[in-house]
């Protein structure tokens, strides 16, 4: 009998929009997962907390947290995200797309697969591999209120530093700080079949 085919990995690259200096991830994550699965991954990466709805767009369809077909607001069709894996999209040649999240805050992303390499043994995914910059935190604003945020935290005479102070906390939020390890906490939650929200003082290991 032929041995059964080896399970393959994908490298795909996040890159949030409209935040300068870039914040992007790189991770690794099975083939097999389902749109749905990988906005649980970029939920993870981003230590966003899954709050809001998201929706994944490719080409001319619009996918969403749905059990099967339906209609937004607007009456245009969308399509469930649990009935789309990676390995299909792969398969159809499609290498990049985009993600949406939080459509007040209005978060965009790039998806791009990168390559697929093999499993390897012994190795749980999905995992971080590489990225720069912490994420924006939930209900910040959206770009703007991010960037306005950093600069309010960063300059004690700017006049809205002392409440960004009370809402975030003095020093805990550093722009250049990925805080990878809390990452790879909230990884290991969706490795495990787990979702729901973490919070920013879960510990990091």
């Amino acid at each position: 009998m032929p041995s059964a085919k080896a399970p393959e990995i994908l490298q795909i690259k996040l890159t949030l929009l409209d935040v300068e200096p870039a914040v992007w991830r790189r991770v690794l994550v099975p083939e097999s997962y389902s749109l749905n699965r990988l906005h649980d991954v970029i939920q993870a990466a981003m230590l966003w907390l899954d709050y809001h709805l998201h929706e994944f767009e490719i080409g001319d369809r619009r996918y969403a947290d749905l059990q099967g077909e339906g209609d937004d607001a607007f009456g245009e069709r969308l399509y469930s995200d649990r009935n789309l894996r990676l390995r299909d999209l792969v398969a159809r040649g499609v290498d990049r797309f985009s993600y949406a999240y939080d459509f007040g805050d209005d978060w965009r992303m790039t998806v791009a697969i990168e390559k697929t390499v093999p499993a390897k043994t012994g190795v749980a995914y999905p995992m971080l591999v590489g990225g720069a910059r912490a994420a924006p935190p939930e209900d910040c604003g959206g770009p703007f209120g991010y960037m306005e945020l950093i600069a309010a935290l960063a300059d004690e005479g700017h006049p809205d530093h002392e409440e960004m102070v009370e809402w975030w906390g003095d020093g805990g939020l550093d722009p250049e700080d990925m805080q990878s390890r809390r990452i790879e906490t909230a990884l290991r939650r969706v490795r495990s079949g787990r979702r729901g929200v973490w919070t920013r003082d879960e510990p990091a290991f």
